[in-house]
């Protein structure tokens, strides 16, 4: 692997951890991680665009995740010159609505990233496994 994509994969994992803070204590600006017309899908809800996700994260039950994998593929597409894409697999815990109820969770993000720091999500799909129920 080269120093570059190795480098850049540094940039991706920090953006994605910040994603992450970003969704569990400063909603008000998940948003802001998104381009325009941007994608977030959270439990089969699918919202497009700033004020779609916006809207969303100040009427959704809070959350906690914990990460435990972080898997990063870099997409070998025709691209311009400046520009990388990449998939991003994630998985964990998270508690929704501080009921202390850990749900197993899994995440792929599509990251477009402009170098040399301009990163948006073009997609955010988040799926859990809910307790069973006896």
């Amino acid at each position: 692997m080269n120093d570059k994509l190795e480098n850049e994969e540094s940039i991706v994992l920090k953006f994605v951890q910040d994603f992450f803070v970003s969704y569990d204590i400063n909603r008000h600006i998940l948003h802001t991680f998104f381009p325009e017309d941007g994608t977030f899908i959270v439990l089969g809800n699918r919202m497009s665009g700033h004020s779609a996700i916006q809207q969303a994260m100040l009427t959704m039950a809070t959350t906690t995740h914990q990460l435990f994998s972080i898997d990063i593929v870099s997409l070998n597409m025709p691209l311009p010159e400046q520009v990388s894409m990449y998939q991003v697999l994630c998985a964990g815990n998270v508690e929704f609505g501080g009921y202390a109820q850990l749900h197993g969770f899994t995440a792929a993000l599509l990251i477009y990233f402009l170098r040399p720091n301009v990163l948006n999500v073009v997609s955010f799909n988040e799926r859990c496994q809910w307790p069973k129920l006896s």
